[in-house]
């Protein structure tokens, strides 16, 4: 598959390229959503990195939180500057991803499950294997270095000047789950992560990111309590993004660079504009603005 991508990749850019030739954004900002970084892929992630930082520049969740970047600065829509997010909350975002982050001064959102957080050793490996794979690992089968980052990792990278954000209580899909559930899955993961970080938790990722796990209600709730909401369907973001539906290009580290171009630079957005106008029309039945 890496074969097939790397292939295709470049002319699909060219192509790309040449169809937005001209066309411009003005104060835009592309998420970027990884998981978790094994390491056999630390040196990929270190390209992927260093390719972003030099050819597109990053912006921080405060910048992303307060305005969209390089506020009147006109941009090709193909280079547009990015904010890295990681969900889940993975042990390997602690010790593999922030330390290249940190050398280049790049500062990231990571959104993690509280409810899972507390959980230790076998009892959080079945409930990462249930939880966030769906059951298609048993949790003996998953390799012996995954484990979720504890409350002192999340805190040092608070300390570092990361953001730490919430991905619901335990990894539920919000559309599946009842009002009393819903509550437990998006307040009290809240409640729970401002007492432990001793934050104002502003941040909210819904659980797997797709069109099918968010809708009106699960939407009016992170909305009750959380500022800003960011999905895993592809997209820019600008001005006049709801703070609801901030959309995110998932990546995959172990993936040609070629092929992660492609990627960044919204070569496929086309692709998922239906499920974007679902998104936006979910946020604005809900009166968020």
């Amino acid at each position: 598959m890496n074969a097939l991508r790397n292939i295709v990749a470049p002319p699909l850019r060219f192509l790309h390229r040449l169809v937005t030739f001209g066309r411009t954004r003005a104060s835009a900002f592309r998420m970027l959503l990884l998981h978790g970084i094994e390491v056999q892929e630390h040196d990929a992630f270190d390209r992927l990195v260093a390719y972003i930082v030099k050819e597109h520049g990053v912006i921080s969740p405060a910048e992303a939180a307060e305005e969209p970047a390089d506020q009147g600065v006109v941009r090709p829509t193909w280079c547009l500057p990015c904010l890295f997010t990681f969900d889940d909350g993975f042990a390997s975002n602690f010790e593999i991803a922030a330390s290249v982050l940190d050398r280049y001064g790049v500062k990231a959102l990571f959104f993690v499950c509280p409810g899972l957080t507390e959980l230790e050793g076998d009892v959080q490996r079945r409930a990462i294997a249930r939880q966030m794979f769906q059951g298609r690992v048993e949790a003996e089968d998953l390799p012996p270095s995954v484990r979720l980052m504890n409350w002192d990792e999340l805190r040092s990278l608070k300390e570092r000047g990361h953001v730490i954000g919430c991905h619901g209580m335990r990894h539920r899909r919000l559309t599946e789950i009842d009002k009393g559930e819903l509550i437990q899955e998006v307040d009290a993961a809240g409640d729970l992560m401002d007492t432990r970080l001793a934050q104002e938790t502003d941040w909210y990722a819904y659980a797997f990111g797709d069109i099918r796990s968010i809708d009106r209600p699960a939407i009016e709730a992170i909305a009750r309590r959380f500022r800003f909401c960011r999905s895993g369907i592809r997209g820019a973001n600008g001005r006049q993004t709801n703070r609801m539906a901030f959309c995110a290009d998932s990546l995959l580290p172990g993936a040609p660079l070629s092929y992660q171009k492609l990627l960044i630079e919204g070569a496929v957005d086309i692709m998922y504009g239906r499920r974007r106008r679902a998104l936006e029309t979910y946020a604005a039945k809900a009166a968020i603005t």
